[in-house]
């Protein structure tokens, strides 16, 4: 078996703290234009600015913190990324079509292996259904249901490079679903009429059938976000 060089201590201490920060981002606690120190998010999690600064450079990475420049040519500062309805339609076009092409796989499975993913997909919709109808409704049950019937997908059909590539836009998708999904609901019929058709396209075992199930559930998605995001009172957050 291959040695496996093991990361440096502060790279597994930012993790955690690359954790945090991300999901105080994506969940909308920070929001748009908020500006993100090394000191300030330090003394808040309890930790040393080094973990910090390393979990930030990620975040930059991810596009979820931005530069922006000091006043009066001051020291350039990190603010979180504006979110703009042409980047939703992108990421969300992005998103369908990766996750389209992960289906396609669906026809290489044996049936036994397609009806046991068809399974595992209506039983990730029903506690979807369920999270979507239950009082008081908890958004982020909600979403890490519907994350999952999309996981379910990718874990049965995407292989290293589509996994790669889609984990390079999940941060900013699921700050997209965190923040502005509760505006197209609490009415979700669409989008289950849409799953019942991804449910349906796996059974048949066609890979165009698939992948067009996939790719329409994203994109119209995107148009049902960004037709309610036109629809909303006052300034778009972000928007300059």
């Amino acid at each position: 078996m291959a040695h496996r060089t093991p990361l440096p201590a502060r790279r597994r201490a930012a993790g955690p703290v690359y954790q945090r920060l991300r999901d105080l981002i994506v969940r909308g606690r920070l929001g748009p234009g908020a500006r993100v120190t090394e000191a300030q998010a330090a003394a808040e999690l309890g930790v040393s600015r080094t973990p910090v600064r390393e979990a930030m450079q990620r975040l930059v990475r991810d596009g979820l913190l931005v530069p922006a420049n000091g006043e009066h040519g001051g020291r350039t500062r990190l603010v979180v990324a504006p979110m703009e309805v042409e980047t939703l339609v992108q990421l969300y076009r992005l998103a369908g079509t990766l996750e389209g092409l992960a289906g396609r796989a669906v026809a290489s499975l044996p049936r036994a292996a397609r009806a046991r993913l068809a399974r595992r997909l209506s039983s990730a919709e029903r506690a979807f259904r369920q999270a979507a109808t239950a009082q008081p409704l908890d958004y982020d049950r909600l979403f890490q249901r519907h994350a999952a019937v999309h996981q379910t997908v990718i874990d049965a059909c995407a292989g290293l490079e589509l996994r790669a590539a889609l984990e390079v836009i999940r941060p900013r998708v699921d700050r997209f679903e965190w923040y502005y999904a509760p505006l197209v609901g609490p009415d979700l019929r669409v989008t289950y009429r849409e799953h019942e058709a991804i449910i349906r396209a796996v059974r048949r075992g066609t890979a165009d059938s698939v992948e067009r199930a996939m790719r329409a559930n994203w994109f119209n998605g995107a148009l049902r976000l960004a037709r309610a995001l036109a629809g909303r009172a006052g300034p778009l957050p972000g928007a300059t």
